[in-house]
């Protein structure tokens, strides 16, 4: 039961200090972490949003930016208006900050506006500032977009409630890519396949079945150490069996 009480205790302590920490990290966690990283400076679909406000457009170490090339002079400086415009209609807005018509973003527009806006702004601020996250967003942060863990509901990917145990493939509502790979019985989730399945999907779909030409529509997602430990653990969590020691 320690891992519950850390979890608990972390989040509450977060919550106590800054009131709307819990609403604003779980909109972000809705609308924009599965393309962008808040906390540890890691470049994924998007750039790192980590201490955004202040810096200068299209400067972010090691991310390929398709808008800089519309940019004549310096880039704009990211304030919390220029986040808003952004974040309302990206497409709009770098036509307005770089002062070119015929400019474009691959953001898609997400007209985000009044509270939810201001949930992702304030997440922004906060892990800017370096104010300490809850454990447990580090395992809402990779998933979440694309997988249920309580309720049993298929979205994108299938419902990780009660994964560990469960035959491959075999999640009640959900159309697999998978299973017409599999000859035989289907294998039974263990720790050391979600493991395997979460750090390189494709190599693990080829090992599991047998089958080299095996595919997933899940992509590899290379996770390891404490973020894949803090993922494990909140599958066990929310599946109820986190008490074995």
């Amino acid at each position: 039961m320690r891992v519950r009480r850390y979890l608990f205790c972390a989040c509450l302590g977060v919550v106590a200090a800054f009131p709307w920490a819990s609403s604003a990290q779980a909109q972000a966690e809705r609308r924009c972490q599965i393309c962008h990283d808040f906390t540890t400076g890691e470049n994924k679909i998007g750039p790192s949003l980590k201490g955004i406000i202040g810096r200068r457009a299209g400067t972010y170490p090691g991310y390929d930016y398709t808008f800089t090339k519309y940019i004549k002079g310096k880039p704009w400086v990211w304030t919390e208006e220029k986040l808003r415009k952004w974040d309302n209609d990206s497409q709009r807005a770098v036509k307005e900050f770089t002062g070119n018509p015929k400019a474009k973003t691959k953001m898609p527009r997400q007209a985000y506006t009044g509270a939810a806006e201001d949930d992702i702004i304030k997440y922004i601020k906060m892990t800017g500032e370096g104010i300490p996250i809850p454990a447990s967003a580090g395992v809402g942060v990779p998933c979440k977009m694309c997988h249920d863990f309580t309720k049993g509901v298929n979205k994108i990917g299938p419902s990780l409630k009660g994964v560990l145990g469960r035959k491959a493939g075999t999640y009640p509502g959900y159309k697999y890519r998978f299973t017409k790979y599999i000859k035989g019985e289907p294998w039974v989730w263990t720790e050391e396949k979600l493991r395997k399945w979460d750090n390189n999907s494709e190599a693990a779909i080829k090992e599991f079945t047998g089958n080299p030409n095996a595919r997933t529509l899940m992509p590899p997602q290379h996770r390891i150490g404490s973020e894949e430990d803090q993922i494990i653990s909140f599958i066990k969590l929310s599946s109820g069996t986190d008490g074995q020691e």
